[in-house]
């Protein structure tokens, strides 16, 4: 067996093979990773990266963005209420303002905006997690290779393409049941097809996934009002005319719908939920739906000249959120008070969305050489729409003729790169590595607003030209385990603000823009495979981060600014064994303090605060056994135990949202199998002690009161998944 493969033996593997008593040893193939824009041994990357397989992702059943962060140690997920409104980070780096930190890709393509203007960084790409090849999770700043807003890391979905000589057919279908009321139901199929034998090929899948809801809505006396359902698809098509080009030809559509969030009340002071009913009791006035609609059309095409393989990429996405919620235990007191209006209901709807294309040239030497090397132009282009309105009604539901606040806040957003990537093998043991990239990043703003609360503003502008870059050295010290060390840079990009010019100056009464933020990363880590029944990865960091944008408000304007520092210390872990055939065990662990630097008053912050959402301390734990049980049919047993440390919600001298302490929790979840190689059926139960966990909690206050909508962690999910290939 190669020990390579040990630790996608934890983590995911793209091979479904077991080593089972009284059965020949399998052979397991190397963990292969394209996180920097080349194929190569995961043990080889001088940088912290976590493979998750495609065979992993089915097997323990994780079937969203929540599952997926108890295998990737030092990702935290930040769920503002359910599956589609989830945000992520790595390694501690968040304020809980608007940008994205973190980027998203689906193979080559990145997914969302590069501004802070749609709202878009808000919502991950919560992905059906179906037939793909693996997720892949690239920790520290990425500035180099993958430019803006990927200072905090990557992740990437990749997927598995067409087989050119064989047809694949694959059904798996599930069904569960949450807390012991609703259902969840899951339906895949993948079918591949070879068109032209080895020349053209065709791989489509579909599915419908559907979480069963499990809060309540003791007002309106409505059970499991939080169901969402995920629908989506995916074709491709896969051209060989040659052995040396290759063309790839992708659509992919996903929807996210779900009827209201999974949010409910809770008393800061006493920690006990706020309505009669239990912890999943909620009280509102309407429906809260939330639609994320994501469209993605991307062509690549490779070529491999010899000396060095040419990859283009170009991409058109589009995505759409629709959402409402309910603002009228904000809004009701307030604008009596302040307006004398007497209504019983305020709603505010919301429509943001994208429109983005994208297009990536690089040329690649192969791997192996002595003299490696990358160097590529990339460009991006988008147009963005954010459209919001606070609706009135009295209490026969007819809305007010009152324009309260009707807002656009259109953006355009346009991204120009070049970058190179080189290393040079020294020795046979020793590599350093080096990359830059230089960017231009050009935007437009506008808020066109009407109503008594709000007025509008002219167009603005910004532009800025940024450089990143990374340098790295990795050395064997003996077979199979690497140290490296690493420096890299990111950012976030800057842009305008829209803001008014004081009468008697002519001065802008705010800033009229907001620069980039920037993180340098310091890494060292040992990557290790001392015998062929052990791996293990330990990465210790130091980041710095500079001049964080922020929320602020300025002279009566709402604005987005910088503010001052922070920095980010940790180590992580991760490993897997093999003690004897048939048994897996695995191991992952993070310990991140990230803190203030600077004084915050944006944010409420001094210096030595925790930067909020972020334990200081989680770890988790998997088991798994396989053996042959009867009749050629194999079975297998397992588990995962993850522990969440405790967080802060905000920070504690905030007089508008000020810091919730949510406590740590630790969640079990146990999975069963029989398989014969086409037919495999599996039972699992996830939170089998029903942990209330808690995800995320917003304070706020609001007539002098504080309280907080919180979000807990999935209650216990008990369930059977059967599936056939063919």
């Amino acid at each position: 067996m190669r020990r390579g493969r040990l630790l996608g033996l934890l983590l995911g593997s793209t091979t479904a093979a077991c080593l089972l008593p009284g059965l020949a040893h399998a052979q397991m193939e190397e963990i292969l990773v394209t996180a920097q824009k080349r194929t190569e041994a995961l043990i080889n990357v001088p940088a912290s990266v976590t493979v998750v397989g495609g065979d992993k992702l089915e097997s323990n059943n994780v079937r969203d963005l929540q599952d997926l962060a108890a295998y990737v140690p030092g990702l935290t997920m930040r769920d503002a209420g359910g599956v589609g409104f989830r945000s992520l980070t790595l390694r501690g780096l968040t304020t809980n303002a608007s940008g994205r930190i973190m980027g998203i890709y689906v193979d080559d393509v990145p997914f969302g905006s590069g501004t802070a203007y749609t709202g878009n960084a808000g919502f991950s790409l919560d992905l059906g997690l179906s037939d793909l090849q693996q997720v892949e999770v690239l920790r520290g700043p990425q500035g180099t290779l993958y430019g803006a807003s990927a200072m905090g890391g990557i992740l990437k979905y990749v997927t598995k393409g067409p087989n050119l000589t064989k047809f694949e057919a694959k059904v798996d279908a599930s069904v569960g049941v949450v807390d012991g009321d609703d259902t969840d139901r899951m339906a895949r199929v993948m079918i591949n097809a070879p068109l032209v034998d080895q020349k053209v090929g065709l791989r489509v899948t579909a599915y419908h996934q559907h979480f069963g809801g499990y809060v309540d809505d003791v007002s309106r006396h409505l059970k499991n009002i939080d169901d969402a359902d995920l629908y989506g698809g995916r074709a491709q098509i896969l051209l060989a005319p040659s052995d040396n080009l290759k063309i790839k030809l992708q659509a992919f559509s996903q929807d996210t719908r779900r009827t209201n969030l999974s949010q409910v009340q809770w008393n800061v002071v006493t920690r006990a939920p706020l309505n009669p009913g239990g912890d999943f009791a909620t009280s509102q006035t309407a429906d809260q739906p939330f639609t994320f609609r994501f469209r993605e059309y991307s062509g690549s095409l490779d070529y491999d000249f010899g000396f060095a393989s040419l990859t283009a990429i170009v991409s058109r996405e589009t995505n759409k959120v629709d959402s409402t919620q309910d603002g009228t235990k904000t809004y009701q007191a307030l604008l009596k008070a302040a307006l004398g209006v007497d209504l019983a209901q305020y709603l505010l709807p919301f429509h943001q969305g994208l429109g983005k294309n994208t297009a990536e040239v690089r040329l690649t030497s192969p791997t192996g050489d002595r003299f490696e090397w990358l160097v590529g132009v990339y460009y991006s282009k988008e147009v963005n729409f954010n459209f919001q309105q606070l609706l009135g009604y009295n209490a026969a539901g007819v809305p007010s003729p009152i324009n309260f606040a009707t807002i656009a806040l259109p953006s355009k957003y346009r991204e120009s790169a070049g970058f190179a990537n080189a290393t040079f093998h020294i020795t046979d043991k020793w590599d350093i590595s080096g990359g830059v990239r230089g960017a231009r990043d050009d935007q437009t703003y506008t808020q066109a607003a009407s109503g008594l609360l709000i007025g509008a503003f002219p167009q603005s502008s910004s532009r800025e030209e940024l450089t990143t870059w990374q340098a790295s050295s990795k050395y064997n010290v003996y077979d199979r385990t690497n140290v490296y060390a690493r420096v890299a840079t990111g950012y976030r990009p800057g842009g305008p603000n829209s803001v008014a010019l004081d009468p008697a100056t002519k001065q802008p009464l705010a800033p009229p823009t907001f620069g980039a933020d920037k993180t340098t990363n310091y890494e060292i880590g040992i990557k290790s495979e001392p015998t062929k029944w052990l791996s293990f990865d330990l990465t210790g960091y130091w980041i710095e981060w500079k001049t964080i944008q922020l929320a602020a408000a300025r002279n009566g304007f709402s604005v987005l600014a910088n503010g001052g520092d922070a920095k980010s210390r940790g180590i992580e872990f991760q490993a897997a064994a093999r003690p004897f055939d048939g048994l897996t065990l695995g191991a992952t662990f993070a310990y991140t303090n990230a803190t203030l630097t600077d004084p915050a008053p944006d944010l409420s912050g001094v210096p030595g605060d925790r930067l909020p959402t972020i334990p200081r301390w989680a770890w988790s734990g998997t088991a798994d056994y396989e053996w042959a049980a009867f009749a050629g049919w194999n079975a297998t047993v397992g588990g995962t135990l993850q522990y969440v440390g405790e967080r802060n919600s905000g920070f504690a001298g905030s007089k508008t949202s000020p810091n919730y302490r949510m406590d740590s929790y630790t969640t079990v979840d146990l999975r069963a199998g029989l398989s014969d190689g086409r037919y495999q059926l599996n039972a699992f139960v996830q939170n089998l002690t029903d942990e209330r966990g808690l995800a995320n909690a917003g304070v706020s206050v609001s007539g002098g009161v504080t309280n907080a909508n919180v979000v807990f962690v999935r209650p216990r999910t008990t369930g059977l998944r059967f599936s056939v290939q063919f």
